[in-house]
């Protein structure tokens, strides 16, 4: 239990509600993760439906690693339900991928982006989209939005991306010094088509974003601690109402 006290932030720590959930919180185990997984996956359960008509924003959401489909339980389901409440006819897409260690899992990640938007915008001529990702899900994202913008001729859709929305981004120093080496492969930067367009999260000591981050429990925290979810939902919203008539 000392440990894994030491491994939380100050913000974490001074939260009386979360000083009463450690316990719970420090078996990081399997079991508790479904659990949060079965409550939290509830508002993301007709993600994907193939009868879906055409929205006028679409989320495309990567999980982390070893999260339940469709958003996972950490970081992306919050952002979806939230960003819900401000635009209610918000859809979700979620990436399909194993979300697993290894570095053929992000692989995988970006040729599914790839292939949805080979066709979504094609059948969604209006629709706009946010790219979503958390820990391994961000990787996917930025890689995937690096390969687009090398093949622009096959994906001209850089000006339907509104906003891309990431927690726990290892790519976030990615054009400053390297904070961190992922398990799963390079992180590149996002490529220019994208400025004025992102919304980077990192918690505390992340170990994947903090410069000297040390904290893993605190890479597990952004839908527990701080207003992450509600300010990238709030960015969501603003970004949607200045590029929805374009």
């Amino acid at each position: 239990m000392a440990f894994c006290l030491q491994m939380f932030s100050k913000d974490v720590m001074s939260n009386p509600t979360l000083i009463n959930m450690l316990p719970v919180i420090c078996e990081v185990n399997m079991y508790s993760f479904v659990v949060i997984g079965m409550i939290t996956a509830g508002a993301a359960a007709q993600a994907n439906s193939t009868a879906r008509p055409c929205s006028p924003l679409e989320m495309v959401i990567a999980r982390g690693t070893m999260e339940s489909k469709p958003y996972g339980f950490l970081a992306a389901s919050a952002i979806f339900t939230e960003t819900k409440k401000l635009i209610p006819e918000v859809t979700g897409y979620s990436v399909d991928y194993p979300a697993a260690w290894g570095e053929e899992s992000p692989k995988l990640g970006v040729a599914d982006i790839k292939r949805y938007f080979r066709t979504q915008p094609k059948a969604c001529p209006k629709q706009k989209y946010v790219l979503v990702g958390y820990s391994q899900g961000a990787v996917v994202q930025h890689r995937a939005a690096k390969e687009m913008t090398d093949d622009k001729a096959n994906y001209p859709i850089f000006d339907r991306i509104i906003a891309t929305v990431t927690f726990g981004d290892g790519g976030q120093q990615a054009t400053k010094d390297k904070v961190y080496d992922s398990p799963v492969g390079p992180i590149p930067a996002w490529p220019a088509e994208l400025d004025g367009r992102v919304k980077f999260n990192c918690n505390g000591k992340d170990l994947t974003c903090s410069p000297g981050g040390d904290s893993t429990l605190d890479h597990t925290m952004y839908t527990f601690v701080g207003t992450y979810i509600t300010d990238s939902a709030k960015f969501v919203q603003t970004q949607y109402l200045k590029y929805k008539d374009t």
